[in-house]
């Protein structure tokens, strides 16, 4: 072992290929376990690999270190309807461990459904539910038309079907927060969308900035600027700043940047 060296990059893409193509018994109820600790550039690869194979199973997301693709980790794990957990260089392994298998091993409610008795839903999202897992709610948001009423919620627990009761209720004045609750959902699923799926014809992206502008909400085409009107630069004229471009820790910087 002494004559082992670590070197070289993740090649994440051929490990969720084999774990997911492999061969599984329809009747068991299949984990996904990925642990990661380093830099993974190719999102968009991983994450079509999920989605064209993910099938009944779950995902559940470790990332190691404090250089951790989170944006990739979280994705995965919410592809496979699983959950994500980090180790940072200062935790403890029992305690972040213990704690997630404390989490994920009593799902309140798998393969989760929701009837709308007959409310004329559209844009529901996310468009796949998670599981529900204990201390770890569970936000489904949509728009409809017409009159709230009762819905049910379907899923399995324990192995037998579950049905639980959810009253409607007349939008007050909270509305506006719903809405940019809803919308942030929309813009997250086009983003993943585009991200994994491509986007060769601008529709996702003009759906994505049409969405923040209309509920003003930040995302990768739309921002907020503020303008101190008390202080202007001489000239008419940029000035280039060098900027320091801070590292992990734990991360050497001659074999982080060029």
């Amino acid at each position: 072992l002494e004559m082992l060296g670590a070197n070289g990059g993740t090649q994440m893409i051929n490990g969720v290929k084999a774990a997911l193509d492999f061969p599984h018994d329809p009747s068991r109820f299949r984990f996904v376990t990925f642990m990661t600790d380093g830099f993974i550039g190719n999102e968009r690869d991983i994450l079509a690999a999920v989605h064209g194979r993910i099938g009944a199973s779950r995902i559940f997301s470790f990332g190691v270190g404090s250089s951790v693709n989170r944006y990739l980790m979280e994705r995965m794990a919410e592809a496979g309807r699983g959950v994500v957990a980090y180790l940072g260089l200062n935790d403890s392994a029992r305690d972040v461990m213990d704690g997630f298998f404390a989490r994920v091993s009593r799902p309140a409610l798998t393969d989760v459904e929701v009837d709308w008795n007959g409310m004329a839903v559209t844009d529901v999202y996310p468009p796949q539910l998670p599981d529900l897992f204990v201390g770890r709610p569970l936000v489904v948001t949509g728009k409809f038309t017409g009159d709230p009423t009762t819905v049910r919620v379907l899923g399995f627990s324990g192995g037998e079907r579950r049905t639980v009761m959810a009253a409607g209720h007349e939008q007050d004045e909270a509305g506006s927060s719903l809405a940019k609750v809803w919308a942030r959902l929309r813009i997250a699923d086009l983003a993943d969308r585009a991200t994994w799926a491509g986007d060769p014809y601008g529709e996702l992206g003009d759906a994505i900035r049409n969405t923040a502008l209309r509920y003003q909400l930040v995302s990768n085409y739309t921002s907020f600027v503020a303008v101190d009107s008390s202080h202007r630069t001489p000239g008419g004229h940029g000035v280039t700043v060098r900027q320091p471009v801070p590292v992990p820790d734990g991360v050497r910087y001659e074999t982080t940047v060029d």
